[in-house]
């Protein structure tokens, strides 16, 4: 397997979790009122969901070229995006005292573990950083 592959691989996992949050966040915006502290707001939820579309347009384009270079700035910023949305779910799931903290737990696991592992193990592997 070539290097660059697992920025690809990254990339893929990373678009199919983003989709997913568009379409929780999109058609069943309930699930962050019932299942974090956070209640509801429907404007923020959408906003975040076009954010993910925004990243996905980068990622599709990326995939569909295969650019090597692309590939390794998108997974810099997904990466940055899950340690960063990721932590904040964290801390809401160790911190809350009161409300369902489901939501941000899912969070951290998915975002921060699942996301940014495999992201900084796809930088690793592919030698994201090192001069050619």
């Amino acid at each position: 397997m070539k290097k660059e592959k697992y920025l690809f691989l990254y990339l893929i996992l990373f678009l199919l979790m983003t989709v997913g949050a568009f379409v929780w966040q999109i058609f069943f915006p309930s699930v962050a009122e019932n299942l974090s502290v956070w209640g509801i707001n429907r404007g923020w939820q959408v906003e975040i969901a076009l954010w993910n579309v925004g990243i996905d347009i980068g990622i599709v384009i990326t995939l569909i070229k295969r650019n090597t270079e692309y590939a390794k700035i998108i997974t810099v910023i997904s990466v940055s995006l899950c340690i960063l949305l990721g932590g904040h779910h964290l801390i809401y799931a160790l911190t809350a005292t009161n409300g369902n903290t489901s939501l941000h737990w899912m969070g951290a696991i998915e975002v921060l573990l699942i996301g940014g592992g495999a992201g900084i193990v796809a930088m690793i592997k592919s030698r994201c950083f090192k001069q050619n």
